[in-house]
C-alpha cells in the first residue's frame, strides 16, 4: 500500500514497512514540515487575489503557522478548506479577507495581527459572542455613538468620559481622580506581595 497524506497538514504517512532505506530522509521532511506548521512564517506579497498553495509531502505556503501579507490594495486570500489555525499580520496598505471560498470570512484591516482558525469552511477570528474582539468593542463599548470615537480633533491629552448617555472627550479633572490614591495603594500592595 503506498503513502498517504494528513488531512489538514499534508504530512507524509508511510505505510507500514515502505521505504526500506529510505524512511529516515522522509521522516526528516515530515519533521521539517511540522516545524514549519508550528512555528514557521510565510511573508506573500500580494499583487492580486491569490490562494494559498497545497503540496503533499512538499513545501507549501498553506502549512505555515504566520502569515504576512504584503501589497498595495484590498485583496481576498483562499486558505484550504481544512482545519488550521494561523497567525496573520495584514501588512498590505488595505484590507486583506481570508476565505475558503465558502462560509464565513475574516477581513484584517492594514497593520492589523489577528489569529484566525478554520473548521474547513469558515474562516474565524476569536472572539466574544460570536463577534471579533475589535467587532465587540465597538459594538459594546462605543455603541452610544454607531461604534464609534467621538471626533478626536482637539482631544490630545484627554480622556473619553460619559454620563450614561453621551461620551465626549474631557479634560481630566479632581472628581475624576478620587479613587487613584486607593487605586495606587492596592497596585503597590499587589506589587509587594508578589
Amino acid at each position: 500500500m503506498p503513502s498517504s497524506w494528513s488531512s489538514s497538514l499534508r504530512f507524509e504517512l508511510q505505510f507500514t514497512g515502505e521505504n526500506i532505506n529510505l524512511w529516515g530522509d522522509k521522516l526528516n521532511a515530515v519533521l521539517a514540515h511540522a516545524d514549519y506548521a508550528v512555528a514557521g512564517w510565510l511573508t506573500k506579497p500580494l499583487t492580486g487575489d491569490a490562494a494559498l498553495a497545497t503540496a503533499n509531502a512538499g513545501d507549501d505556503e498553506a502549512r505555515a503557522a504566520m502569515l504576512k501579507f504584503t501589497g498595495a490594495v484590498p485583496f481576498t486570500v483562499t486558505i484550504p478548506s481544512v482545519s488550521k489555525a494561523y497567525l496573520v499580520w495584514n501588512a498590505c496598505a488595505g484590507p486583506v479577507t481570508l476565505t475558503t471560498g465558502a462560509g464565513v470570512t475574516v477581513s484584517v484591516d492594514p497593520g492589523d495581527i489577528v489569529q484566525v482558525a478554520c473548521d474547513g469552511a469558515n474562516v474565524k477570528t476569536p472572539g466574544y459572542g460570536g463577534l471579533s474582539i475589535k467587532d465587540y468593542v465597538a459594538a459594546t463599548a462605543w455603541s452610544y455613538n454607531a461604534g464609534a470615537l467621538p471626533a478626536q480633533a482637539g482631544a490630545a491629552g484627554k480622556f473619553v468620559k460619559t454620563d450614561g448617555t453621551t461620551a465626549s472627550w474631557q479634560s481630566i479633572a479632581s472628581p475624576d481622580l478620587t479613587d487613584y490614591p486607593a487605586l495606587i495603594g492596592r497596585a503597590v500592595a499587589l506589587a509587594v506581595a508578589l
